[in-house]
């Protein structure tokens, strides 16, 4: 099974630990060549990719984001301005705070577990009825640790569960 991302290796030995998971690089059309030349048995990918260039048909598996933690923000997009511009006002109508608040979350989250990209790190936002649902996990030396909260505001949420995280470390 081949993955380029150290979250989903880690998530997948979760699911099944008698994969062997190699690391696979380049973009997707690259990935699945490799595939192809028989140089991995299966990828796991973002399926998002694979809609985008028309190839969601590929996928043989679809995981269930609460289950099978995304990177912290992974989907959303971001747009950004001079203050001032009309472009600023224009874009402003684009804007859907409740996404905006889940997004926050995460990433409130994954800074404050000092994370990166190479880091095993994934979290998931849900924006429900005036309140966010945020469930992370961090995949440290072998170990899983996972904690979940809901609150009103998304960095104090973020923070409340990366410490939840921190505090069962030891």
């Amino acid at each position: 099974m081949g993955t380029a991302s150290p979250r989903r290796a880690a998530q997948l030995r979760d699911l099944r630990d008698d994969l062997c998971i190699l690391p696979v690089r380049g973009n997707l059309d690259t990935r699945l060549e490799k595939l192809y030349r028989g140089e991995y048995d299966a990828l796991i990918v973002a399926y998002s990719g694979l809609l985008r260039l028309g190839l969601g048909h590929l996928a043989a598996e679809v995981f269930d984001p609460r289950e099978f933690l995304p990177a912290p923000g992974q989907g959303a997009l971001a747009l950004e301005t001079r203050v001032g511009d009309k472009a600023d006002e224009l874009l402003r109508t684009l804007d859907h705070p409740p996404t905006r608040a889940e997004v926050e979350a995460e990433k409130s989250f994954l800074r404050a577990l000092g994370g990166g990209c190479g880091k095993a790190i994934g979290a998931y936002g849900r924006f429900e009825g005036g309140t966010i649902h945020l469930k992370g996990v961090l995949y440290l030396d072998g170990r899983r640790f996972e904690a979940e909260g809901t609150g009103k505001e998304p960095e104090e949420l973020g923070k409340w569960v990366a410490d939840r995280i921190l505090g069962s470390i030891s």
